[in-house]
């Protein structure tokens, strides 16, 4: 039972927010009585927030007024009801008492009673550039994450450097946002973290950022990751960590739940987590390139030099961050011609270390990935981006009888007896050193095995660096018989060419 100050008295005709906290006093009452600090612990708002929202001297947010419902067991979905009737007969009031929360100050969650309150998170970033020719990616996302008769797994979305996988989940999660009232979360998991955020660290903060009161998230690493998957089961949040790195980063903050929605991006797969759905974002097609170059250099400029155009999206292997800035750097010299602005783009030199706008860059994604392979790893890209394109297919590296050159074999002739010999470690398999090299956003498996696309601005930028050495056997790449046609099921990147495509 309650031992606090005695409520005001409310009367019954005052309004639609004084007649709904008469609901919720109503509710308390049946549920026992509880203190509003006990409340405060089942709902994570803090004690004075609910106490305001039972006072009636507005109508509570729809996220407070859940979360009292349900601290004292009621249905969400019912009281959900009974608060969008009140704020409907709230809008037609003109007394004070009776404005509905959106036009009238609201109680927010708070990170302690008494000090300033917080709003509902809304920390998506604005999309960062136009989200060109992915209908079908897009749709297919909305699937992944489309409630259904139970809980949703996380959607993990991934694919090359560059390649647009922030893009299309901070698209669908604006779409997603609408019908998750409770707020939306998002943390960068990328290049600037380097991989120093831990599962704890960010649940911490998470929760402090959705008004959870400090003295309500335990100093405990495990209770506080399970006191966040605890809320996400209650309310109806979005999360996105964009740029994830390691399995590791975000696996105990992944939960599948009917209500709340978990999106994640990375370049690798992610093939450490468990119970999520993956979503591999390929490049764009070529008329969907032009789609993008379009809609940063306008449609005129591009129509009166669509050779240029075509050659553009060729040189950048249709890679969206590659044509979006390639795209910045031509619009911001609107007085050239666009045929010539793209021959001195191209260059001699290539394309690869001129895609740099700002502060943003394609090499730094690339030296990003490329710092973080093995020297093995490293060579190994490398003798794919030495051995050029084969002649039928340009720049896919046909690899079907990769292996690691062993030791050479034993002579028959007899040996004098050695002395044993410490085991040596085994060297990694030349398969693990190409997934490796997948995983980390430079190179593309295709639907043929043993195929690999490299794209051309990586095959640049390897060749632009010095072919590191590895410690042991060494891989070699065996090229296919010149006699066998190469099978033409992947759409290979095409190498930089100055003809227009056809």
């Amino acid at each position: 039972m309650s031992v606090g100050r005695p409520e005001k008295p409310l009367a019954p005709d005052a309004g639609p927010a004084t007649a709904f906290a008469l609901e919720l006093r109503r509710l308390r009452a049946a549920a026992g009585s509880p203190s509003y600090r006990e409340l405060a612990r089942r709902a994570l708002f803090s004690a004075s927030v609910l106490s305001d929202a039972a006072a009636g001297h507005r109508l509570p947010t729809l996220q407070v007024a859940l979360a009292f419902a349900e601290a004292c067991g009621g249905d969400r979905a019912v009281w959900e009801r009974r608060w969008r009737a009140a704020a409907g007969r709230a809008g037609d009031e003109t007394g004070p008492a009776a404005k509905p929360a959106q036009q009238a100050p609201e109680p927010r969650p708070r990170a302690a009673a008494g000090r300033a309150p917080l709003p509902v998170p809304a920390q998506l970033p604005m999309e960062p550039r136009p989200l060109a020719g992915r209908a079908r990616e897009l749709g297919e996302a909305r699937a992944l994450t489309a409630a259904g008769a139970g809980s949703v797994p996380p959607l993990v979305i991934h694919g090359l450097a560059g390649v647009g996988k922030s893009a299309l989940a901070l698209r669908l999660a604006h779409e997603l946002a609408a019908d998750l009232p409770d707020g939306q979360l998002y943390v960068s998991l990328g290049a600037a973290a380097d991989g120093r955020k831990d599962a704890p660290g960010i649940a911490g903060g998470l929760l402090r950022s959705l008004g959870i009161a400090p003295e309500l998230v335990p100093d405990d690493p495990a209770q506080r990751i399970g006191l966040y998957r605890s809320v996400l089961y209650e309310r109806r949040l979005l999360v996105v960590f964009d740029g994830t790195l390691q399995e590791r980063q975000v696996r105990d903050l992944l939960v599948a739940t009917p209500r709340s929605r978990i999106v994640v991006t990375a370049r690798s797969r992610l093939l450490g987590l468990d119970g999520v759905r993956r979503l591999a974002l390929p490049v764009l097609g070529r008329d969907e390139s032009m789609d993008l170059l379009a809609g940063i250099l306008g449609t005129e400029r591009l129509a009166g030099a669509p050779r240029a155009g075509l050659l553009l999206a060729e040189a950048c292997g249709d890679l969206p961050l590659a044509l979006t800035l390639a795209g910045r750097r031509l619009a911001a010299r609107p007085e050239v011609f666009l045929a010539e602005a793209v021959a001195g783009l191209l260059g001699a030199d290539g394309l690869s270390g001129r895609l740099r706008v700002g502060d943003e860059s394609l090499t730094e994604r690339y030296e990003d990935a490329y710092r973080r392979l093995t020297p093995r790893a490293r060579l190994l890209l490398h003798r794919f981006a030495a051995a050029g394109a084969t002649p039928s297919v340009d720049g896919v590296i046909r690899a079907p009888a990769v292996a690691l050159a062993h030791a050479p074999e034993p002579s028959q002739e007899p040996q004098e007896p050695v002395e044993p010999v410490e085991p040596v470690e085994p060297v990694e398999p030349v398969e693990d050193v190409l997934e490796a090299v997948v995983d980390s956003g430079l190179l593309e498996r295709t639907d043929v095995p043993g195929q690999y696309g490299l794209p051309p601005l990586v095959r640049q930028f390897a060749l632009a660096r010095a072919a590191p050495t590895a410690d042991g056997p060494e891989p070699v790449w065996h090229r296919p018989r010149s006699d066998r046609p190469a099978p033409d099921a992947a759409r290979p990147f095409p190498a930089m060419t100055q003809e227009t495509p056809a």
